[in-house]
């Protein structure tokens, strides 16, 4: 089962990143160069936890840099 590009938006916004910010966000292109920064990460993760059940540890957290990223690792 995969996650959708709208699960994974619904995701951010719960992590509290901002809506308007999530709506803009191109697949391919580097989440802290479209708004995101270091403090939404550990939230993006722990809502992850809280949402689907995923524990992604640090180490692989760090290689998650794009929605598509993001995609093919909760699609395992």
């Amino acid at each position: 089962m995969g996650v959708t590009r709208e699960q994974l938006a619904e995701i951010f916004v719960h992590a509290g990143v901002k809506k308007s910010v999530v709506d803009g966000l191109q697949a391919d292109v580097p989440l802290t160069k479209q708004g995101l920064d270091s403090v939404d990460y550990p939230a993006i993760l722990v809502a992850i936890k809280d949402m689907l059940g995923i524990e992604i540890g640090d180490k692989e957290a760090c290689e998650l840099k794009t929605l598509v990223d993001f995609e093919k690792r909760l699609s395992k």
